[in-house]
């Protein structure tokens, strides 16, 4: 039996408190191409659980051509937290989750 899987890519993402975080990635298609995002808008919100209705932080999502950076901001952030990074086309209206995952924040020591 085959099985269809349409959740997004997952990772963990180590940081460390207070320092300026920045991850970029870049969108291909199974051959390695880059996709095409005109029409896409992205965004990213941080929440201490998924189902949270609350979000600690929202990561600022630049896009250039098919690479998406996200800028967080550790400063709030609780040890463990979780993240997406959605995308929204406006010409079709489609919804597309590109990346999830979890946060594990070191703590610093100078500051």
């Amino acid at each position: 039996m085959d099985i269809l899987n349409l959740q997004p890519a997952t990772i963990e993402w180590r940081v460390y408190r207070n320092d300026t975080t920045l991850f970029t990635m870049l969108l291909v298609d199974e051959d390695g191409n880059a996709l095409d995002l005109t029409d896409w808008d992205f965004e990213s919100k941080v929440r201490e659980f998924p189902a949270d209705a609350t979000e600690i932080t929202t990561m600022t999502v630049t896009k250039v051509d098919n690479a998406l950076t996200l800028e967080l901001d550790t400063d709030d952030l609780t040890t463990i937290s979780y993240f997406d990074v959605e995308g929204v086309n406006s010409e079709t209206s489609q919804v597309s989750t590109v990346l999830r995952g979890q946060i594990f924040v070191e703590e610093d020591i100078t500051r």
